[in-house]
Formats: C-alpha cells, structure tokens, sequence
C-alpha cells in the first residue's frame, strides 16, 4: 500500500450510477453501526463499523472467520459466506461514499472529472507497457474520495494516499487531493495489484514497486524527475533495491530501466528465473530471504547476500 509512514492492510468505478441488491442482513437506506442518522466520518471508522455490524447477523463461527480469515482464504474455502460479505461490505460502502461525496465534504465535479481523466490515463498507459512486456493486466477500479475521510485521530500516524478495503475486490479508494501526485499513487497500487504470488517479502515488493512507479511515470511523460525529487516516499526500501539493479546492469550490461523492466517481471509474473540466471539460484534466494525477514532488508545485508 502507498503510504508516507506506514502500511495498511492490503486488498475507474462510477459509484453514484451502480445499482447494488442488498442482502437480507442490512436494510436499504441505513449505514452499518448506528442508521439513517449516523455516518462515519472517516474510512477507519467505515471498516470498523462492518465489525460492529457483523456481529449482529453472522453466526458465532462465521463471525471468527470473519475476523481471523483473509478474504482470499474464505473465498476459497467457503464461497457463499464470502459472497454475503462481500456483497454487504460493498452495499454499506457505496451508500457511505455517496454521503461522503454530497453531504460531508462533496468535492467539486470538475475536480472529480480531472482525477476521473488522470486515473483513465494511466491505466491506458500501463496497459500497453504491459502488453509490451508480455506481462498479464488486471485493471483496477479507483474510487475518489476527498483527503478528510483519510485522516482520524487514532491514526494520526497513518498517513496515507489510498486504502483497499478488504471484502470489496479489485478497487483502491484513493485522495482525490494528496501531496504525493495521484499519477504516482495509482502506478504504484496497479504494480502491486498485478503482482502473482507472494515470493518476495513486503520491503522488497515496496521498494520495487515505488522504483518502478518512478520510473514508469517519466517514461511516458506523466511527472518529470525533477517533480519526483520531493517525494520522498520508501527510501530505505528503496535503496535495496537499487543496489539490486545496480548489480543487474554490471552482469548483464543493461541500463537501468531495462534493469527496472526486468525486476518488475519476476513481481508481475512471479516467474524468477531469469533473476536467478542473472545471480545464481542460491544468491537470489538468499536475496528473497532478506526480503521475508523482519528488519533484515538493509543494504549491507543485501551487500552480503549479492556476494560484493
């Protein structure tokens, strides 16, 4: 997730016209938690709500899952409980969103056009580098909200540009106005959206996927470097992985963003093996190793482990 401090769980949509068949266990009209007369303020406290709420019309047993299960995991272990989930997450969340958008901080039409137009551009964009690298593409729906509904006072630290919500798939709800620029924000989510497996550990993924994000939006004329300078985000992260692709332009005589090109591969397909044609299957995996242990993704460990 593309945050400044920390991370949050992970997990172009017209909210306004869809049309959503509520389940028996909410009623039309009403928010999860308290009804007709309560909204969250806040994103944080929308995902608390399904909580409260679900306490009310899920089983003992299915309630545990709830709280203890990935949605990946009950999707594929109890497909009809994730369905009446999903379906209620997604019913309560548009009604938020539409609160959100006419009534507590309704954000003007041509602002909405513009993010609606940037968010069109780049998934036009990224689609084609995908096809031309021969990598899969799943699109993903990006739901624009206004800053305020991103902050609250239990998660002053959290500052973030865009939050998935588990139960509601294939969708990023992102800040319609943010420092960090939108087209840099969604290059990266759709990055991490598109991985396959989970081989490499969090600050590898992180550190790739803000690489590659910067590297992707000057390529194709979306931000200039000189705007990238003071966006500071993953900075440790990110120096692992430069070391990575410093190493790869030295054994392969590639230039940095085919050395980029390549690295985004072995994320986006899962497929390593021309990452360990490069180092060595044993040095690669002691590599990915770093990645997977807590605090060991420092560059004199990554030094260590690329033999320098």
């Amino acid at each position: 997730m593309f945050m400044i401090h920390i991370r949050r769980a992970r997990c172009l949509l017209a909210v306004a016209s869809a049309i959503v068949c509520l389940s028996s266990s909410v009623h039309a009209g009403r928010t999860p938690e308290t009804g007709e007369d309560r909204q969250p303020r806040n994103i944080y406290e929308l995902w608390r709500s399904f909580d409260h709420t679900f306490q009310r019309v899920l089983t003992r047993n299915e309630l545990e899952q709830y709280r203890n299960r990935s949605p990946e995991q009950i999707k594929e272990e109890d497909p009809e409980l994730y369905a009446r989930i999903s379906q209620d997450v997604k019913a309560w969340t548009i009604l938020w969103i539409h609160h959100v958008r006419t009534a507590l901080v309704p954000i003007p039409e041509k602002r909405m056009e513009t993010a609606h137009r940037t968010a069109e551009r780049v998934d036009s964009i990224l689609r084609q580098h995908f096809k031309e690298q021969g990598w899969p593409y799943k699109p993903l729906d990006v739901v624009f909200l206004p800053p305020q509904v991103f902050l609250d006072e239990a998660h002053r630290g959290d500052l973030t540009a865009g939050m998935f919500i588990p139960f509601y798939p294939d969708s990023i709800f992102v800040s319609v106005d943010w420092p960090i620029p939108i087209e840099l924000v969604l290059t990266h989510e759709i990055l991490h959206y598109n991985k396959t497996g989970d081989v490499f550990g969090l600050p590898l993924e992180e550190g790739l996927a803000d690489i590659g994000a910067r590297y992707l939006v000057v390529k194709y004329d979306l931000l200039t470097a000189y705007s990238l300078r003071r966006v500071d985000t993953y900075p440790i992260e990110r120096k692992g992985i430069d070391l990575v692709l410093d190493e790869m332009g030295k054994r392969t005589g590639k230039s940095h963003d085919e050395a980029v090109d390549m690295f985004l591969g072995a994320l986006l397909t899962g497929n390593q093996d021309r990452m360990e044609e490069i180092f060595g299957a044993e040095t690669w995996q002691r590599v990915i190793k770093l990645s997977n242990s807590r605090g060991d993704w420092q560059t004199h460990r990554i030094k260590a482990a690329l033999g320098e």
